[in-house]
Order: C-alpha cells, then structure tokens, then sequence
C-alpha cells in the first residue's frame, strides 16, 4: 500500500470516516493533555494502492482416458455453491510434492484408483471471486489390478454423478468455470497435440535462465567499470531477491527480461496461443516484481529496474550512467 498516513485521536462518539484501515478501542490513561475519556485510534491511509492479490492454490487434475475409445472420465460435483457442474477429478497439491504425485494421490483417494502414464498436457490459470486457480491437468490411464482385470472408479459421497464422456460429447455438460477454455481445446484438438504443445511451453519456460543472463553480465561489467564492486548477487535476504545487491549501501538492482515482466518501455507480444494462461502467468509476474519493489523501499532500500531493451548499443550507456549516479549517491 502506497501514501502517507496519520494517526487521529477522536472520541469514540464519532463516526470512523471510510479510509479508516485499523480501529482500535482503548481506554485512555492519564497523560498530559488528555482526559480519561474512551477513545478511538484510527489510523487513516491515503490509499492509491491497487487490489490486494489473490491467493494461488495450486491444483492437479487427471484426464483418464478409457482404453481402445476416445472417452474420458468427469465427474459432477455435488458440494458448495458450484454443485452440479462437472470437472475432472483432482485436488490440491501438498506441501512437499509434485503435481504429477498429487494427480495420483487425488485419484486414489478420489476414486479408488491407480493411475499411471501421466503425460502433462494444459495448466489451467483462472481467477475466482476470492483465490486464483492454477491447475496443472494430465491424461493418464487407470492401471489394472494384479490380476489383469479392468478397475473401475468408484463414485465418492462429494459426487453428484460420474460418466465416461465421449470429447465430441464434452461441450453437451455445464462445467466449471475453470475448466471451460480447456474442455473446449479438448474436444476439438488431439491428446498428440495438446502433450506436444504443453511441452513446448515447458522447454520455453525452461529457456528462461535466472542468473548470468547477457544483459545482467553487461550491467556488472559497467558496475566494475565504475568501480562500483562488492556486490551480492541473488542475494536471497532482500525482497524480490535482486540480481545485483549492494548491501551496504541499500541499492537493489533488477535486471528484467522484457518478455518475461512485461517491460513498459518496448511492449512486448503477447503469445497468441493459450492466451489466459500467459495473460495470468504474467500478471503474477508484475504483481510479484512490483510487491518486491514496494518493500525494498519500505525498508529502506532504493530498487532499481534495468530493462534488457535499455542495454541495448544505442542505449545502454545512458542508462548504466544514471544507475551509476544513484549507487553512487547512496555512499
């Protein structure tokens, strides 16, 4: 939250005004100045801070497909204010493991059943009233039991009903809201295509090295250039966990990737396929860098921000000129 703030005493008649953040009541004691009478502290916030962020639960979904069809398992749900809309079995992912583990717990706890052949194919990222969802989805294959025999899944109690649904067939249910865009991808595209694209992802996703990226190597050099030495790097300690961190002066320095914070200055493009998951993953971006910048300066620290396209030829000596004024000016 940004802007100044104040602390108003007021008697506890009065009425807190709509900024009001934090009441307290409290009896007052006898100080110089005041009478023994209640009391109200209102502590009154200038607000021009933006929404607070959603909490993200992080879930995992199994897509079974029923051998030798082109048939998948979904299930109704039969609880909460969402009761009778349809979804693909799964739940939360805990503490300590992966999203493929959790797919497999969840659907034995679910349904009874032992799943293997996870091959991930779409991550869901959708925006509830109160939490943010995202949700990794696999297909897999219910593995028989020891003796051979096909195993059924089991309906729970938490279940309204459970079909085997052709994909032609899935638009004809009324599904959850975060589950629509991919059931649409599903019905019309192949599970070849679906597995293909989503490691495609994956391997760009992997391509975005974090540390001793060229830009950031630039930006050191100017730094030791200038004399300006003695840094930490990734310094875990300091919000955000800069590249670049002068410790004892309070300078944290960012070296953003333009595509991947989403930089002000060139607009990067905007992926033209699963749009809602990329609109989503670069909102958590923003919205991470710009609450890592606001407590750095909270605690006292100066942020600065290095754009990749600012070290560009044209660029860069401009740019490292001012950077290093303001290190400098914090000696």
């Amino acid at each position: 939250m940004r802007g100044c703030f104040a602390h108003t005493e007021v008697r506890a008649s009065q009425q807190a005004g709509p900024r009001a953040q934090n009441v307290h009541s409290q009896q007052s004691r006898p100080v110089a100045g005041y009478t023994r009478s209640p009391c109200v502290r209102i502590v009154a916030f200038a607000i021009d801070a933006e929404e607070p962020a959603l909490k993200t639960v992080h879930v995992a979904a199994g897509v079974i497909c029923r051998p030798h069809t082109d048939e998948v398992l979904a299930v109704q749900r039969g609880y909460g204010n969402m009761q009778g809309l349809w979804e693909f079995p799964g739940g939360k992912v805990e503490s300590g493991e992966d999203a493929a583990d959790a797919c497999r717990r969840e659907l034995m706890e679910e349904l009874g059943v032992q799943v293997g052949r996870l091959r991930s194919c779409y991550t869901v990222e959708h925006d509830y009233e109160d939490f943010h969802l995202s949700m990794e989805c696999f297909f897999c294959e219910i593995e028989p039991a020891e003796d051979g025999h096909a195993v059924e899944p089991v309906r729970n109690d938490n279940q309204l009903d459970m079909r085997w649904i052709a994909r032609g067939d899935l638009l004809d249910l009324e599904w959850m809201p975060a589950d629509v865009e991919f059931v649409g991808l599903l019905a019309s595209g192949s599970e070849t295509e679906l597995v293909r694209k989503r490691e495609a992802v994956r391997r760009s996703m992997k391509g975005n090295v974090r540390a001793n990226t060229k830009p950031e190597m630039l930006v050191r050099q100017r730094l030791r250039e200038a004399g300006l030495t003695g840094y930490r790097l990734q310094w875990k300690k300091a919000p955000g966990r800069p590249d670049i961190a002068f410790v004892g002066r309070r300078v944290a320095i960012f070296v953003n990737g333009c595509f991947w914070h989403r930089c002000p200055h060139c607009n990067p493009s905007m992926p033209r396929r699963n749009v809602e998951f990329w609109e989503a993953k670069f909102a958590r971006n923003v919205e991470r860098d710009r609450r890592a910048q606001q407590e750095l300066a909270e605690a006292g620290w100066l942020p600065i921000v290095i754009w990749e396209c600012e070290l560009k030829r044209d660029r860069i000596d401009e740019r490292m000129a001012r950077v290093i004024e303001q290190v400098r000016s914090r000696s």
